[in-house]
C-alpha cells in the first residue's frame, strides 16, 4: 500500500505568511483532498485546567476514501497543535480492506508531534503500527462500564448497518477512554465494518463532527454543545446518570448485544473471531450465544434460548464452519488452501467454494509467487486435483495477458506442469528462459516455444502473441528476424494475434515497393497445412479486426457471469472459416481497432456496448480491469451512461446486481480501471439507485448474495449515505439520554 502522509501545523512568518496550514505533504496529494482534510484535522483546545486530550480520528471523505489523523496540543508557545494524517485511498464499497484496524494506531510511536525535516514525507506502507496494549487496563475499563456495554453494542450495530442511524457521543474524562470504546465497538463488528467505522476520540464541537462515534470531555461547554445535538443522538456518560436503553425495540439484536457484553465481561474477546467461522449473519444471537455457553459463560434466558435453537439447527457445525471460513475475504490464499485440505480430510463438500478459492490462490501466485507458494499451497495443489486444475487454468489465462509475470511464477516457485496438463501459455512461460537462452536467434526461439505449447497458432492466434512477448518482450525483432518470421508463418496469423505491427515496420524497404494489385507470392511450404496462401510480407496497416480473448470461464464470484465456456482466441476456427464471436467470450481490442471501425461489434465502441449487454463472461471482465485500455474504458463509461443501460438498471434488479458486482470489483487493478469504476459507481449507478424503491434494492441485494455474502454486504455499505448527510439538521434539537 502507498498511504500518503499529511502534516498540518502553525507555520511561522514566511513567503506565504504565518498561520495554520499543511507544512509537509507526500507528493501527488490533490488540492481538493487537502481542502477537505483541513477541516477534519483542526483541533480546538479544551477548557483550561483539565485534561489535554489527543484527537485520533477516522473520517470518510467525499470520494469514499478515508482519512486517519492524530491531532495533539503542542503547548502555549503560539504553535497551538500539530496534526499528522494518513490518507487511506481505497473507496467505500470497493472490496475487502486488508491490514490492521485504524483504531489500533492509538498510541502509535509513528505519529509525529512536529513537521519532519527534509521535504515531502514518503508514503507509508500500512496504517501506523499499534501502540502498547494493556489488557488489564482494558478489562478494568470494561468492568467499570458493565451497565453501558449491551446498549452500546446495539447502538453500534445500528450505526453501521442502518442508514440514518443516530450517532453515538461518548463523554469521558480522557480521550484514551474514548479510544477504548472504539476498540470495543470494532471488536464485535465484522472486520470490514470495523475498517469503515468512523470516529474521533476528542472534539470540542460534537454538533459539527461528521464521525459516527464522537468523544468529548465533560464540562460546562460540553453540556451546552450536547444540548444542540440532533434528536435521537445516543449519549453515553458513564460518570453521571443511568445507562441508556438498548434502543432497538427489544428485538433479536438486544440478545446479540447482551451476549457480546457478557463475553467481554468474561474476558473472552477471541470468541468474536471464532463466531465468524460459523454459519449465520454477523449479528445473529444464536451462534455467538452457543460459543459463549461452550466457553462456560453464563447467559440470561434469552441468550440460552438462542443458543439452543441454533445448536438444534446445526448439530455438527464443523462442515459449516469450514465452508464459511473458505469465504472469509480476510484470509490469506495460502490459509484457504490449508482449509480445503482439511475439508477434504473431513469429507466436507466444498464444491460451491472451490472456484473462488482457486481464483484467489491463482491471483496470489501470479502477483507475489514467492510469498504465495508456501507449504499449504504446495500441498493443496499436490493433493487436490480439482483445485490444481482450476488454479492452473486461471494461471494460464493470466499468463496470456502478462507473460513476464508467468516467467516470474516459474522462476520463483517450484511449480511444475504435468505432461497431460494442456496449458499452452503456462507451458511457454515455464520453458521460455531455457529456450531463449539456447536458441541462436529470436526466430528459432519463437518456433521452439510454439512447439512447446502444443497448440497451433493458426487455430489459436493468442499463443503466438504470448510466444512473441516471451522472446522479444517489449523490443522489436531485428529486420532479418522479422522477415524470416513473416516469411515462415505468413502475415495473416500475426494480424489475428495482434503482433503484426511489431514485425511489419522492420521489414526491408523493398517490401514497400510491391505494386497495388500485384499477384501474391506462392505460399511458403512451411506454412500450416490448410492455411491460405500468403503473399510476401508487405508493410501495410493491419485490418481493424478485434481478437477474441483466450477464454470465458465458468461462473466466478468476481464477475456477474452466471454461465461460461472455454473459448479459443480469435474466431476459434481454422483460417478461412467464418464464425461469429463466442457468446460470453471477452472481446479483445486488437491492434488497429478504433472506435467506429470495422470488425466485431464495430471496434472499441461495439466492444464496450457488448460488455454492457446480458450474459457477460468472466473473460470479458478481464478486458476491463486487466488491460488498462484507455480507449476501451472511455467508450465503456460513455456507453454506460446511455438510456438503454439506465432503463435496464431501473427495471432489472439482477442487471443492477451484475453491474454493481463488476463495477465494484478489483480495486487493486490499475489507475485507469480505478478511475473508471469510481465514475461508474458514483456517477452512473448511484443516481439511478436513489430513485429506486426499497423492494427493487432488496431484490438486487438478494441477487448479489447468490454471488457471495460479501457482495451483499459491500452493496449495503455502498448504499449508506456519506458523512455530509449527517450534518443536516444538527442545530436546534435536543439530545436523547
Amino acid at each position: 500500500m502507498n498511504l500518503p502522509q499529511l502534516h498540518y501545523a502553525w507555520a511561522p512568518p514566511g513567503p506565504e505568511g504565518s498561520g495554520f496550514r499543511f507544512t509537509a505533504v507526500t507528493d501527488g496529494v490533490p488540492g481538493a483532498l487537502l481542502r477537505e482534510a483541513e477541516r477534519l484535522v483542526a483541533y480546538e483546545a479544551p477548557e483550561p485546567g483539565g485534561e489535554v486530550p489527543q484527537a485520533l480520528s477516522l473520517s470518510l471523505l467525499s470520494d469514499g476514501s478515508r482519512l486517519l489523523a492524530r491531532a495533539a496540543y503542542t503547548g502555549g508557545d503560539g504553535t497551538g497543535f500539530h496534526a499528522h494524517a494518513v490518507h487511506l485511498p481505497q473507496r467505500a464499497g470497493s472490496g475487502p480492506v486488508r491490514g490492521a484496524l485504524p483504531i489500533t494506531s492509538w498510541g502509535s510511536p509513528q505519529w509525529a508531534s512536529r513537521t519532519p525535516p527534509g521535504g515531502p514525507p514518503p508514503p507509508l506502507g500500512a496504517v501506523p503500527v499499534p501502540g502498547r496494549h494493556d489488557p488489564a487496563a482494558l478489562a478494568e475499563f470494561v468492568a467499570a462500564r458493565e451497565a453501558w456495554l449491551a446498549p452500546f453494542f446495539a447502538d453500534v450495530r445500528r450505526l453501521v448497518e442502518e442508514p440514518g442511524a443516530p450517532r453515538i457521543v461518548l463523554v469521558e474524562p480522557d480521550s484514551a477512554a474514548v479510544a477504548r470504546w472504539v476498540m470495543l465497538a470494532c471488536s464485535v463488528l465484522p472486520h470490514q465494518r470495523g475498517q469503515w467505522l468512523t470516529f474521533t476520540t476528542y472534539t470540542a464541537r460534537p454538533g459539527l463532527a461528521p464521525q459516527g462515534l464522537v468523544g468529548v470531555l465533560p464540562g460546562e461547554r460540553t453540556a451546552a454543545a450536547l444540548a444542540t445535538l440532533e434528536e435521537g443522538c445516543r449519549i453515553y456518560e458513564p460518570g453521571r446518570g443511568a445507562a441508556p436503553g438498548a434502543g432497538t425495540g427489544g428485538d433479536v439484536f438486544d440478545v446479540w448485544a447482551s451476549t457480546a457484553a457478557r463475553i467481554w465481561l468474561a474476558r473472552r474477546p477471541e470468541l468474536f473471531a471464532e463466531v465468524r467461522l460459523l454459519p449465520g449473519g454477523p449479528y445473529e444471537a444464536g451462534p455467538l450465544a452457543a460459543l459463549a455457553l461452550g466457553a462456560g459463560i453464563a447467559l440470561d434466558a434469552a441468550g440460552r434460548a438462542a443458543a439452543g435453537a441454533w445448536t438444534a439447527a446445526h448439530p455438527d457445525p464443523a462442515p459449516d464452519r469450514l465452508r464459511v471460513a473458505l469465504t472469509d475475504p480476510d484470509r490469506e490464499p495460502e490459509a484457504l488452501a490449508g482449509l480445503l485440505r482439511e475439508a477434504a480430510r473431513q469429507g466436507t463438500d466444498t464444491t460451491g467454494e472451490l472456484p473462488e478459492v482457486a481464483r484467489r490462490v491463482a491471483f496470489a501466485l501470479f502477483g507475489d509467487p514467492g510469498r504465495a507458494y508456501g507449504a499449504q499451497t504446495r500441498a493443496g495443489l499436490d493433493e487436490l486435483p480439482v483445485l490444481r486444475a482450476l488454479v492452473l487454468d486461471r494461471l494460464d489465462a493470466l499468463a496470456a495477458g502478462d507473460p513476464a509475470a508467468g516467467l516470474a511464477l516459474f522462476a520463483r516457485t517450484g511449480l511444475r506442469l504435468g505432461a497431460a496438463e494442456a496449458l499452452p501459455h503456462l507451458r511457454m512461460c515455464a520453458a521460455a528462459e531455457a529456450v531463449v537462452r539456447e536458441a541462436p536467434d529470436g526466430a528459432v526461439a519463437l518456433d521452439a516455444l510454439l512447439r512447446v505449447c502444443g497448440v497451433s497458432p493458426y487455430a489459436e492466434p493468442l499463443v503466438l502473441r504470448t510466444a512473441v512477448r516471451l522472446v522479444w518482450g517489449g523490443r522489436r525483432p531485428a529486420p532479418d528476424e522479422a522477415g524470416l518470421v513473416l516469411a515462415t508463418m505468413g502475415a495473416a496469423v500475426h494480424r489475428e494475434a495482434g503482433t503484426w505491427e511489431l514485425f511489419a515496420p522492420t521489414t526491408t524497404p523493398a517490401d514497400d515497393r510491391a505494386e497495388p494489385g500485384a499477384p501474391p507470392a506462392p505460399a511458403d511450404d512451411r506454412a500450416e497445412p490448410g492455411a491460405p496462401a500468403q503473399a510476401a510480407p508487405v508493410r501495410q496497416p493491419p485490418p481493424a479486426t478485434p481478437t477474441q480473448s483466450a477464454e470465458a470461464e465458468a461462473p466466478d464470484e468476481q464477475g456477474p457471469a452466471r454461465t461460461g465456456t472455454r473459448a479459443t482466441s480469435g474466431t476459434g476456427a481454422a483460417p478461412g472459416t467464418e464464425t461469429g464471436p463466442t457468446p460470453g467470450a471477452a472481446p479483445e481490442v486488437g491492434v488497429g481497432a478504433r472506435a467506429g471501425g470495422d470488425g466485431v461489434g464495430g471496434g472499441v465502441v461495439g466492444v464496450a456496448v457488448g460488455l454492457l449487454g446480458e450474459g457477460w463472461g468472466e473473460g470479458a471482465l478481464r478486458v476491463l480491469f486487466e488491460r488498462e485500455d484507455a480507449a476501451l474504458l472511455a467508450a465503456y463509461r460513455e456507453a454506460a451512461r446511455g438510456e438503454e443501460v439506465t432503463e435496464r438498471l431501473r427495471s432489472s434488479p439482477r442487471y443492477l446486481a451484475d453491474c454493481f458486482a463488476v463495477w465494484s470489483a478489483h480495486p487493486q487493478a490499475g489507475p485507469l480501471w480505478r478511475e473508471a469504476r469510481t465514475d461508474l459507481l458514483e456517477e452512473v449507478l448511484r443516481p439511478v439507485v436513489r430513485e429506486l424503491p426499497p423492494e427493487h434494492l432488496a431484490e438486487a441485494e438478494r441477487e448479489l448474495a447468490r454471488l457471495g455474502r460479501s457482495r451483499a454486504e459491500e452493496f449495503r455499505a455502498w448504499l449508506r449515505p456519506g458523512p455530509g448527510a449527517r450534518l443536516r439538521g444538527l442545530f436546534g434539537r435536543r439530545p436523547a439520554r
